[in-house]
């Protein structure tokens, strides 16, 4: 099972991305993710129309999610953000 995972408000995620995993303050990145390098993911969302019959169908949606490679001097780390890419990130 994994662990759970925290979740906070786009607007506080560059402040978020300067802790690592361990909650120490990243040395040699300044939280300023517009240098890092946009990735992106595409998943898919998939639900059965009608799951109590045989010949029912099965429906899948693309779902892309967005995440920032950053370099600090520990080497790379990726922080998704989806939402923040979306416009919540001019929310201060």
């Amino acid at each position: 099972m994994t662990p759970p995972v925290e979740s906070w408000p786009a607007r506080e995620l560059e402040e978020r991305v300067l802790g690592d995993a361990k909650g120490k303050r990243r040395k040699g990145f300044d939280g300023d993710l517009g240098k890092c390098q946009l990735v992106e993911l595409l998943q898919y969302s998939c639900e059965v129309e009608k799951p109590v019959t045989r010949e029912s169908k099965t429906r899948c949606w693309p779902v892309e999610r967005l995440f920032r490679k950053c370099l600090d001097r520990e080497g790379s780390f990726i922080a998704e953000t989806t939402i923040w890419e979306r416009g919540e990130k001019k929310i201060r």
